[in-house]
């Protein structure tokens, strides 16, 4: 007889927010124009069986309904067993203006999720006892699973300052490959932040300077995270600096909140923003068995003349 302790995660971007609709429903077309977003995760290289996650969304404006839609494609893979996740979201959001320096949105998601497992890519206990059997005697004809999952956001934000919540699993569907119970935890994130213009009489957008404080809040039953940190923007180039983790609580004893140092460096034009970012793991993992976290972000905004001619008042957040 044994026993052991089984740890799981959920996954996550480090540049949150270049993927916005995966952060709150609320951004979706909060932007002047219509937005491609691509997004590329490999965490823990070096762990083998490796955790890949990647995601494609489009949002854009109505502006003349106050409203904005999106959709969104997103694929996870973990483990050696292929566990992979799939998901197929829509996003509606509605904008209304408090006053003239001061706006609000909500936002609603919903969409099908479908989970599956590769069996042939892991070993059972009764193929070891019969002398490594080819096939497990075990039930494993339950591989996928499909489920609905719906969630919300809020966002409240004026020129250079912004904070909202979102609220993920409402429905907490059953995620269970073996028809058990097991009930997805419900998700909330607050973020927020402030953009503060180091050089306020600079003429030349090429020449102005920022410094953008952010925070991102992660709860999940016992579990939580903050990602912290600052983009440093100049003309078209920026440069970030983040950390993840809340080492002062523990919801348990052997629990390690303590995660990565995230460093970015990006290039945001009117056409085109792209970001990288490398997570240096700091937990007892270490960098050097986990080769640290490597992370790209691609943004297309496709606007339309008579839109950027409108005077609107954006979310200040920064693109990465």
């Amino acid at each position: 007889m044994c026993c052991g302790l089984i740890k799981a995660q959920h996954y996550q971007f480090s540049q949150f927010y270049a993927a916005p609709l995966y952060l709150n429903p609320a951004f979706a077309g909060a932007n002047s124009c219509s937005r491609l977003a691509m997004n590329y995760r490999n965490q823990w290289s070096q762990v083998p069986g490796t955790f890949n996650s990647c995601q494609v969304s489009f949002d854009r404006p109505l502006k003349d309904l106050n409203s904005g839609i999106g959709i969104s494609l997103f694929s996870d893979k973990a483990g050696v067993g292929s566990l992979k996740t799939t998901q197929l979201n829509l996003f509606y959001s509605y904008e209304a203006k408090i006053n003239k320096r001061l706006v609000a949105r909500g936002g609603l998601s919903s969409g099908i999720t479908r989970r599956s497992i590769d069996y042939s890519q892991l070993r059972f206990g009764d193929q070891i006892a019969r002398s490594d059997a080819g096939a497990t005697l075990d039930n494993t004809n339950n591989s996928s699973l499909m489920y609905f999952d719906i969630g919300t956001g809020y966002l409240l934000y004026s020129t250079n300052a912004w904070g909202g919540f979102s609220v993920n699993h409402l429905n907490r569907p059953n995620q269970s490959l073996h028809d058990d119970n097991s009930r997805l935890p419900i998700e909330f994130k607050f973020h927020g932040g402030y953009k503060f213009i180091l050089n306020e009489d600079s003429r030349d957008s090429k020449e102005r300077q920022y410094i953008t404080g952010a925070i991102n809040y992660k709860k999940q039953l016992k579990y939580n995270q903050i990602d912290l940190g600052a983009y440093y923007t100049k003309g078209h180039f920026v440069l970030g600096l983040w950390y993840r983790g809340i080492p002062l609580y523990k919801p348990f004893e052997w629990y390690e909140n303590n995660d990565a140092l995230i460093f970015l460096v990006g290039l945001s034009t009117d056409k085109l923003q792209v970001g990288y970012s490398f997570d240096y793991t700091v937990s007892s993992l270490t960098v050097n068995n986990t080769h640290g976290t490597h992370e790209i972000s691609v943004s297309y905004p496709f606007c339309n003349k008579k839109i950027k001619k409108r005077k609107l008042l954006l979310v200040s957040c920064p693109r990465f």
